[in-house]
């Protein structure tokens, strides 16, 4: 195995740790409220509202939300790197992977924060 390869399954690896133990919203970001959520045009309020690509260029992270209630992580090139199902509490999105891990981020106007990035309807 190459060095590089070693690196990117190390990170792949301790990428979906990342969720444990702690608010997952970036510092600075101020999540809304639901009120003003559902009653802004295109707000994100429950699973429907959901479905389809979403994406963070810059992290090169997209997840694909399917009607099913099922999910598929591409990381860093890597598609299909994670599946499982999702949920939507309030302002709390929950990726549930098949790993054993999940993943929590909040609901932000129109886009979703996580640890990892903000991911945005794409």
């Amino acid at each position: 195995m190459t060095l590089a390869t070693g690196i990117a399954v190390a990170s792949l690896l301790a990428l979906p740790g990342c969720d444990r133990g702690g608010d997952d919203a970036k510092p600075g970001v101020s999540p809304s409220t639901s009120a003003s959520a559902s009653e802004s045009s295109g707000s994100i309020a429950d699973k429907a509202d959901l479905v389809g690509d979403w994406e963070d260029v810059e992290a090169q992270w997209a997840v694909h939300f399917n009607e099913d209630g099922t999910f598929v992580e591409d990381f860093q090139g890597i598609v299909d790197f994670r599946v499982g199902t999702y949920d939507i509490s309030g302002e709390t999105v929950s990726l549930i992977g098949d790993d054993g891990n999940t993943t929590t981020g909040t609901v932000t106007g129109v886009t979703l924060v996580f640890k990892l990035g903000t991911l945005i309807r794409s």
